[in-house]
C-alpha cells in the first residue's frame, strides 16, 4: 500500500511517496519517492525568468460549482474535457502529477499543463482551442445589463428562485439574449471587476459603488 506523507524538516514541509511493508510481525514504512516541497520552489540564477519547480503542482481549492461541473465532464464524449476533468479532480485529492499521469494514461506534462491552466483560467481551461489569455469582450451596454441583473433579486425578474449563483446568472444572460455566449468563469471575472460577489447569506447581489443604480438606469 502506497500513500503520500508530509514531513517537516527545518521548518519546511516536503512530500514523500511512502510504502507500507510487513517485516515479520511488524509493519514498517519506507520512502519510495521524493515528490517535492509542499510550497512552490523558485530557482534563482542568471536567467531573467524564474522557473517554478514542477515537483509540487496541485489544483487550487475547487468551489462546489466547479466540483459539480468537473464531475459531469468526466462523462463527456469530448476526450479533451473528460481527461482534464479527471486530472483536476484527482489533483484536488492531493494526487501528485506523476501518479495522475499513470492513472489517466496521460503524459505528465499534460497533467501539469492542465492544472496550471485551470489555476489561471478556471473552467475556461477546459475549452479546446482557445488562444492563451483569450477572453470574450462585451459592450458597455451589455455589461450594464448584466451587472444590473446581478444586483436585482431574482424573484423581481420573474424567476422562481431567490438567490443567484454564477451558473444561474449565466443562464439568465443567455435566455434574455443579453449576450450570445458567456462562460461561468467570464461571469466570475465580471463580478470581480466591479467589486461584486455572491453572498450566500443574502438574497441578492450588491456593488460597492454607491452610484451603481444611477449609472445603470
Amino acid at each position: 500500500m502506497t500513500f503520500v506523507e508530509i514531513k517537516t524538516i527545518k521548518g519546511k514541509q516536503y512530500r514523500y511517496l511512502r510504502k507500507s511493508m510487513r517485516k515479520g510481525d511488524k509493519v514498517v514504512h519506507v520512502n519510495v519517492e521524493y515528490l517535492g516541497p509542499v510550497e512552490p520552489v523558485y530557482k534563482t540564477g542568471k536567467s531573467e525568468k524564474s522557473r517554478k519547480s514542477n515537483a509540487s503542482i496541485f489544483v487550487r481549492e475547487l468551489t462546489q460549482e466547479e466540483y459539480e461541473n468537473l464531475k459531469k465532464l468526466t462523462k463527456s464524449s469530448d476526450s479533451f474535457k473528460r481527461d482534464r476533468a479527471r486530472i483536476l479532480l484527482l489533483s484536488s485529492e492531493n494526487e501528485p502529477s506523476k501518479q495522475i499521469a499513470e492513472k489517466t494514461n496521460c503524459d505528465v506534462r499534460k497533467v501539469r499543463n492542465a492544472i496550471t491552466s485551470f489555476n489561471e483560467k478556471g473552467l475556461d481551461a477546459l475549452e479546446r482551442g482557445k488562444a492563451k489569455g483569450a477572453s470574450i469582450k462585451f459592450t458597455d451596454e451589455q455589461k450594464a445589463k448584466m451587472l444590473k441583473a446581478a444586483s436585482t433579486e431574482p424573484i423581481k425578474l420573474g424567476l422562481h428562485f431567490t438567490t443567484w449563483s454564477l451558473s444561474k446568472l449565466r443562464n439568465y444572460y443567455l435566455n434574455e439574449s443579453i449576450v450570445k455566449s458567456i462562460s461561468i468563469e467570464s461571469v466570475r471575472r465580471l463580478m470581480k471587476s466591479e467589486g461584486m460577489r455572491i453572498k450566500k447569506s443574502k438574497r441578492f447581489q450588491y456593488s460597492n459603488d454607491k452610484e451603481f443604480d444611477k449609472k445603470n438606469l
